[in-house]
């Protein structure tokens, strides 16, 4: 909670903002500020967004979640991350494969079943995904525009960034 305070603080201060004027614009006390600087409360994910609304920064970047700069250059490169994700507790997917003469088309999925008991992320990733059709449908129908759209997705990396992914164990 320090490090949020610190970076809190370190951007306030690049604004040249003091706590008084950050507070007046949370509609938050300065005492409050003061809390969420020295990390004695932590803020709430609906705070951080303001907060980082307010002092020009990303939500991913306040709470210090570090992007992995993940190099997809080849098909090789996305093969090697789908079987990272199958090593991973927590999350389950099935490849549903459709082929003719079966059917007309050709085509295969990743499916997430949001309801597996064994895979408590699923539902997270259903959730996300559901989101983030509806967030791309709106960019590339013109209701939205690139930087929303990577608000959003820069909010929802935020708010998903503690969730540990530990490796599947052999049983």
């Amino acid at each position: 909670m320090e490090d949020i305070g610190n970076r809190i603080k370190s951007a306030r201060k690049a604004l040249h903002m003091s706590q008084t004027d950050l507070a007046d614009k949370l509609g938050k006390t300065m005492r409050t500020v003061q809390k969420y600087e020295s990390g004695e409360i932590e803020p709430s994910i609906a705070i951080i967004n303001e907060i980082a609304r307010i002092l020009q920064i990303s939500p991913a970047e306040l709470i210090g979640y570090q992007k992995q700069n993940i190099r997809l250059e080849t098909l090789s490169d996305v093969l090697y991350v789908l079987n990272e994700i199958n090593k991973k507790a927590g999350l389950h997917f099935e490849v549903d494969v459709k082929r003719p003469p079966k059917t007309e088309e050709w085509s295969c999925s990743l499916k997430f079943s949001g309801n597996d008991k064994q895979a408590e992320n699923n539902a997270d990733i259903c959730l996300f995904l559901e989101r983030y059709a509806d967030e791309w449908e709106s960019l590339e129908q013109g209701f939205s525009n690139k930087d929303r759209f990577d608000h959003w997705f820069e909010t929802e990396l935020a708010y998903y960034a503690n969730v540990a992914l530990p490796d599947k164990t052999d049983d």
